[in-house]
């Protein structure tokens, strides 16, 4: 079970297809991972969301989501050497 006591993040990125390529050297390591996906127009500010009160015109929709992956801190070694 992972709790923010016993996790660890190996990484973080915008790049979606490097995120997958991490997910499937994961699941063919046999490590459990876990993930994150925030998307940063879609934040709260005073008003609404950033998209809701500036638009997304002239944000890149490749950099609005930010994706993370954990791993348990006994196999982040291992992970870690997996991704490269």
């Amino acid at each position: 079970m992972f709790t923010i006591f016993n996790s660890e993040s190996i990484w973080v990125g915008t790049d979606l297809e490097r995120f997958n390529r991490i997910r499937n050297r994961l699941d063919e390591g046999k490590i459990p991972y876990k993930y994150k996906v925030r998307n940063h127009l879609g934040q709260w500010r005073a008003g609404g969301t950033i998209r809701g009160t500036m638009g997304s015109f002239g944000n890149d929709p490749a950099y609005a989501y930010e994706y993370e992956i954990f791993v348990h801190k006994k196999n982040s070694q291992q992970a870690k050497y997996l991704i490269g």
